[in-house]
């Protein structure tokens, strides 16, 4: 007597949850706004983009503008948490500041790197990102606690390094691309180069060029 074979297909995987609305329209704004400007895309556009009904902004966000709004809180949320609790308390060693330093390095750029179509957004129109200015300030703030116990130095101008940190980080997400292109490394997804590049730029901060003594 022959026994019917067991079907031995499997079932497809249910479809993962789809994102909402609301997030879907941020998501696909970020991207057209990042690769044609504000004032280069239409609602319809982005309702499309984002698989809603032409009516979902104005049920959000107010308007295109109120998108806009929307986009820049979210990046600063998404960027800025972490970095912030790591300066959230006076360094208790050159060791300790070195370190965290390298960890803020390393956390603001893999976050602005997974952020990047909302931080192109924000540059392009010269958004005010009030979380990257506290940000900065705490950097200072940071900085200055340090220059207090003689772990920098007295001369150290705070508010200029501080500046010019987030200016390597913000470039280095901005020429992915483009450092992808010509070098093949491609930053996104190399977790070592990350690594490395956050200890080097520290390094240089910290040390600078010349030999000591």
């Amino acid at each position: 007597m022959l026994v019917p074979m067991a079907d031995t297909k499997t079932a497809a995987p249910a479809p993962a949850a789809e994102k909402p609305a609301r997030d879907r329209l941020i998501e696909a704004a970020a991207e057209l706004f990042a690769e044609k400007s504000f004032g280069g895309v239409s609602v319809r556009e982005i309702c499309k983009k984002a698989g809603t009904g032409i009516n979902m902004i104005h049920h959000y966000f107010g308007n295109k503008e109120g998108l806009l709004d929307a986009i820049i809180k979210q990046f600063d949320v998404n960027v800025y948490a972490v970095p912030m609790r790591l300066l959230a308390t006076p360094a208790r060693s050159r060791d300790d500041l070195t370190a965290r330093i390298e960890l803020v390095f390393e956390t603001t750029l893999e976050a602005c790197l997974a952020e990047r179509p909302l931080l192109i957004v924000a540059l392009r129109e010269q958004a005010e990102l009030q979380t990257l200015l506290a940000f900065q300030d705490r950097m200072v703030s940071f900085l200055e606690e340090a220059k207090g116990v003689g772990f920098v130095r007295e001369s150290l101008d705070c508010a200029m390094i501080s500046g010019a940190m987030l200016d390597r980080i913000i470039s280095q997400v901005q020429f992915a691309p483009w450092i992808k292109k010509t070098s093949g490394v491609d930053i996104a997804n190399d977790a070592a180069y990350r690594c490395d590049w956050s200890r080097a730029s520290v390094d240089l901060f910290l040390n600078g060029i010349l030999a000591q003594g």
